[in-house]
């Protein structure tokens, strides 16, 4: 007897839980690259899906969220090469109130890593920078910035445009190549965000 008391008074409570949004969230959105995105994978779209969590920037009462995401930015093909692009990204950010209840800024960090698959095959020249891969090591933890907005539609429902700029590969020591320089992948994240 006391065990069903106990599992009807869990079901009456359900609603009640259901409506007050618990901090885990998921999400998702198209990725809309800048010029330097272009530049890594000669395409302007990706995809991205994330998990995450609000909380508080160390008990100040500043909300902040926490996300993990993955994200894939295929390549198009130039001059017979290919290079597409899987992103697994760590993200922290502060979500800062405006005059508007319903409009959030976002202001955060992330730490990424990337992978990348090349197809295609190499000029033998290293004069022809035309006919070789824009890069061709992107091991390691790599730093990055976001900043945008959040329209949150109700405590469950949110839409978010994210500008994010990250590193992806520098000048290569051993590389005889003449490049144009780092390649840092900037790209307008649009997407929503649902908490439960």
């Amino acid at each position: 007897m006391k065990l069903i008391r106990t599992v009807l008074t869990g079901l009456l409570a359900l609603p009640l839980a259901a409506a007050q949004p618990t901090g885990l969230s998921v999400g998702g959105g198209v990725i809309l690259g800048l010029d330097s995105y272009k530049k890594a994978v000669n395409a302007t779209t990706g995809f991205l899906v994330n998990v995450g969590w609000e909380t508080q920037l160390l008990k100040s009462g500043v909300p902040a969220r926490v996300s993990l995401a993955a994200a894939t930015m295929p390549g198009k093909e130039r001059n017979g090469l290919k290079t597409s692009l899987t992103l697994v990204q760590l993200t922290g950010d502060l979500l800062l109130e405006t005059p508007s209840p319903r409009l959030r800024g976002i202001f955060g960090l992330s730490v990424n890593s990337y992978t990348a698959k090349f197809s295609g095959d190499e000029s033998p020249s290293i004069f022809d920078a035309e006919h070789h891969f824009p890069f061709h090591d992107c091991k390691g933890l790599k730093g990055g910035v976001r900043l945008g907005l959040e329209y949150v539609q109700n405590p469950h429902l949110s839409y978010e445009a994210i500008l994010q700029v990250t590193e992806l590969a520098g000048r290569q020591r051993n590389d005889t190549l003449i490049r144009q320089g780092a390649i840092n992948p900037g790209w307008i994240q649009l997407g929503a965000r649902y908490t439960f």
